[in-house]
């Protein structure tokens, strides 16, 4: 049975009031994707916070390995700096693969992070009411 049937009026009420609160925007999802993607701040606003710490590592690790990498590769002519630069590059490539995903799939993210939202209000609803 859905337990949002077993609300009451004044618990659907309540509820209608704190998903307000809660609620998450596609078109805000997409604007933090596309201009601070690199940083996962798309990833903590739909509360995705593994996702978001990794995408944050990979895109801390991969600016500065590509600019210390391409840096010391053109002082000392070694394999160092290049291989750095590899490793920023590659960081890089899967953090744009991931971030073309995530244009695709964040109706989807937010759906499901507005449903967890709901159905936590919902549990919480029911247990202090005794429902």
């Amino acid at each position: 049975m859905n337990k949002k049937n077993q609300l009451t009026e004044k618990q659907s009420a309540i509820l209608q009031s704190e998903m307000k609160k809660h609620q998450k925007s596609v078109g805000l999802a997409y604007v933090l994707c596309i201009f601070l993607g690199i940083f996962g701040i798309h990833k903590f606003y739909l509360r995705n916070v593994r996702q978001g710490i990794v995408y944050l590592i990979l895109g801390l690790v991969s600016i500065p390995s590509l600019i210390v990498g391409e840096f010391t590769g053109l002082i000392s002519f070694g394999a160092s700096g290049n291989l750095l630069f590899r490793f920023g590059l590659a960081c890089l490539a899967i953090l744009v693969i991931l971030l073309i995903i995530d244009l695709f799939t964040i109706p989807r993210q937010v759906r499901q992070a507005n449903m967890a939202a709901e159905d936590k209000i919902i549990d919480q609803l029911l247990s202090s009411y005794g429902k």
